[in-house]
């Protein structure tokens, strides 16, 4: 391994992590072998193995250290993991380097009770590790001429009481089956493969136990469980319930959340991610469902369709069970039953009914006993109401008819509050009997500010789904305090940020968000805020008598199964735009001064003619580019340098690009993003003027060898995240596959 000085000084840790480790740790294992007897063998598969399955590994290789005794950064390492496994192989105890990562390990084990050590027995037994046979006692015989009895005697208590310690030994079993039982055990106790749920889970397992005696785990059938209600009801949280308790039942797994906001492509790729660990290359619906069809048919594997509401979206998942092994199962989530058991059968009349492998489960709101606790959780933090309100919070959790997601807003946009609110609020619901979950979630929203009130509207109608740190920098642009904004949205219930930073608002929530946006003006979308529909879009730009007089559109979203060409001309009359979301849209014409309030563009499908002038403002924040075959001499390449305020750059699936030489003129970049573009072969040396850049992601670019050495000059840089490449050169020290690096 070459030395570290002849490089530039970064700060890069040998970390392989696909995502976050356990709560509470920093990694989830910390591999120790010796390399020699199985870095070609049991550890590369097991380390392969495990980061497959979504497990940070430290990986130690102690040939590769120089020094007498391991050093604080791996004492550290140790200490930060949930499980260390040593793999105890013919020559492990030749290596007092392992030897001490081994008394380190027993010695974190008997201090806390969170530290678990799961050994692996390869080319040995046992009885060889707790000295009682074997190389593992000349070994320690050795070693007590070089270290002394004391340090030895430590490193043979260590080895008994691990020996002694439930673990796996591969002479049970061939190799491959070994380290699938094991990384499955693993990431059950881990809990890696686990849906988050709510903090406040009430009556939840009843119906957990309705659903998985439908499912009927002792039949080879393929079998699909159809779990429907209205929105808010809790079908998604039962499914995540459901999907916690079986998952280590089935060869493989996948969880497919709001099927109806992705394309079916997208949808087919996340499936085919999570069956087959690693990013398919297609490009349409059918070479999907052809993947599909080759690689799920001999699998029995557990598939949630969260919120589908197209039965062709069933079809080209799954194929209706067709192309799944025997004893799959697949959950489906759904609004409305009819539409899929109609469609499903052919059927035209209007009572809903299921072929034979599919059965019905209908979710119902809570009953008052329940909904009450949920409702008191939020509202007072404990089970029940206070004696003084017992009253009227029964007859306020009785407006909402069980549905949880109004419990939960209600509770939370109560509490603490006077009660001459709480009596406002229950004379509101109690007024509006046939509205009353959609009225309820609008109290909530009411009693935000008007900054607070953007921010949930732009939610609701383009940004959910995204990342909030991109989104935060449009919105601190436009002065709408984005840290506090969020906060007051999930303070209230009405939305959640996940573990991967993205914001996740419910359906119902976010149909009440563009339910008030239509409340604008119901007959001139021109006079809204906000359109998402693309067929209002057009009718807005290119019928200006009706509406462009006065247009006071900010935000528009415009998708397209074909390209379709849109004008300067036409956005010439939406002033006030501030994002644009596009898919599928040549523009044409010039730009000047069309887009001065622009601030967000999203491209999709961007087509690779491009012959629009001063198209890019100056003043553009956040830019992303997907699915596209630019090449490196796209005419828009040089136009993107003159956003000179850009400050979020994402190029995600551009097929063709191989390099990115126009970086250096965007001085204010602070976040770069590159991903899944394949055939990308180098990052232009100029990288290294972005003196503002602090978060760099190369993720999924295979062609990508090396990083220039100027990215050791990036002074601000705080996060390299460098995934599903093998660098050269600078980062030919870095763990393969999948590395986080904090800087």
């Amino acid at each position: 391994m070459p030395s570290d000085r002849s490089r530039p000084q970064m700060r890069i840790a040998k970390i392989s992590a696909h995502v976050a480790p356990t709560s509470g740790y920093k990694y989830d294992v910390f591999l120790s072998f010796r390399g020699p007897d199985t870095r070609r063998t049991v550890a590369d598969v097991l380390y392969e193995s495990l980061v497959d399955a979504g497990i940070s590994v430290y990986r130690d290789t102690e040939e590769l250290t120089v020094g007498e005794s391991i050093g604080p950064e791996l004492v550290h390492a140790i200490n930060d993991s949930r499980i260390h496994m040593p793999i105890f192989s013919e020559g492990y105890a030749s290596s007092s380097w392992c030897l001490q990562e081994l008394a380190h390990m027993v010695k974190c084990r008997s201090e806390s009770a969170g530290h678990e050590i799961v050994p692996l027995f390869y080319g040995v037994s046992p009885s060889d590790v707790r000295l009682r046979t074997g190389s593992y006692s000349e070994a320690l015989l050795k070693h007590e001429r070089r270290y002394g009895e004391e340090t030895v005697r430590e490193w043979k208590e260590a080895l008994r009481e691990v020996a002694d310690l439930s673990g796996w030994d591969a002479r049970d079993a061939g190799l491959g089956k070994l380290i699938k039982d094991l990384v499955r055990e693993l990431s059950i106790k881990l809990k890696k493969r686990q849906k988050v749920l709510p903090d406040h889970l009430v009556g939840i397992y009843d119906r957990v136990r309705d659903v998985m005696q439908m499912l009927d785990f002792g039949s080879l059938d393929i079998r699909f469980v159809v779990v429907h209600g209205m929105g808010g009801i809790g079908k998604t949280t039962l499914a995540k319930a459901v999907f916690n308790e079986i998952f280590p039942l089935f060869d493989c797994c996948s969880f497919l959340s709001d099927i109806q906001d992705n394309d079916i492509v997208t949808l087919q790729k996340r499936l085919l991610s999570d069956i087959l660990k690693r990013y398919p290359d297609f490009h349409d619906a059918d070479g999907g469902v052809n993947i599909l069809r080759e690689r799920l048919r001999n699998k029995n594997v557990l598939i949630v369709l969260d919120n589908v509401d197209k039965i062709e979206q069933l079809r080209e998942l799954t194929g209706n069970g067709d192309w799944l092994g025997p004893g799959s199962r697949i959950i489906v989530t759904t609004r409305n039953l009819g539409l899929l058991a109609r469609e499903v059968m052919g059927q035209q009349d209007d009572v809903p009914f299921l072929p034979k492998n599919y059965y019905a489960y209908e979710m119902t709101g809570m009953n008052p006993w329940h909904a009450l606790q949920l409702f008191s959780k939020h509202a007072f933090g404990e089970t029940l109401p206070p004696d003084d309100l017992e009253t009227i919070s029964s007859e306020i959790v009785a407006t909402t008819r069980g549905n949880p997601l109004a419990l939960e807003g209600l509770g939370s946009f109560l509490r603490g509050e006077s009660l001459k609110i709480w009596a406002e609020t229950l004379e509101r619901a109690t007024k509006v009997p046939d509205r009353r979950v959609q009225e309820n979630l609008r109290i909530s929203y009411e009693a935000l500010s008007f900054e607070e009130k953007q921010i949930f509207l732009d939610i609701a109608c383009f940004f959910n789904g995204i990342e909030s740190t991109a989104a935060a920098y449009v919105w601190k642009d436009w002065g709408l305090f984005p840290e506090s904004g969020l906060a007051a949205l999930m303070n209230r219930s009405l939305l959640k940020i996940d573990h991967h930073g993205r914001l996740q608002m419910h359906d119902q929530i976010r149909d009440l968000g563009r339910e008030i946006v239509r409340e604008e003006n119901y007959l001139n979308a021109g006079s809204r805020s906000r359109l998402w529909d693309s067929n209002e879009c057009l009718r807005v730009l290119r019928e200006p008598i009706d509406y462009q007089r006065k247009s006071t559109v900010e935000s528009l979203r415009l998708q397209f199964p074909e390209v379709q060409t849109l004008s300067s001309q036409e956005f010439a009359a939406l002033p006030k735009l501030r994002s644009l979301h596009v898919e599928r849209v040549k523009f044409t014409g010039d730009y000047k001064n069309v887009f001065r309030e622009l601030r967000w563009l999203s491209w999709d499908h961007c087509p690779a003619d491009f012959d629009a002038t001063n198209f890019f403002p100056s003043d553009l924040v956040v830019l992303k580019i997907s699915c596209s075959e630019l090449r490196d001499d796209w005419p828009g390449w040089h136009q993107i340098t003159k956003s000179s305020k850009l400050k979020v750059l994402e190029l995600e699936e551009c097929s063709r690009l191989t390099r990115l030489p126009f970086l250096s003129a965007l001085s204010s970049l602070e976040r770069l993003i590159v991903r899944n573009c394949q055939s990308l072969v180098e990052l232009d040396e100029s990288i290294g003027k972005l003196v503002q850049l602090n978060y760099l992601e190369i993720d999924g670019c295979k062609s990508l060898r090396e990083l220039p050495e100027e990215v050791a000059c990036l002074k601000a840089l705080k996060e390299l995240i460098i995934r599903g490449t093998v660098l050269g050169p600078v980062g030919s020290y870095l763990p393969p596959r999948s590395v986080i690096c904090s800087l």
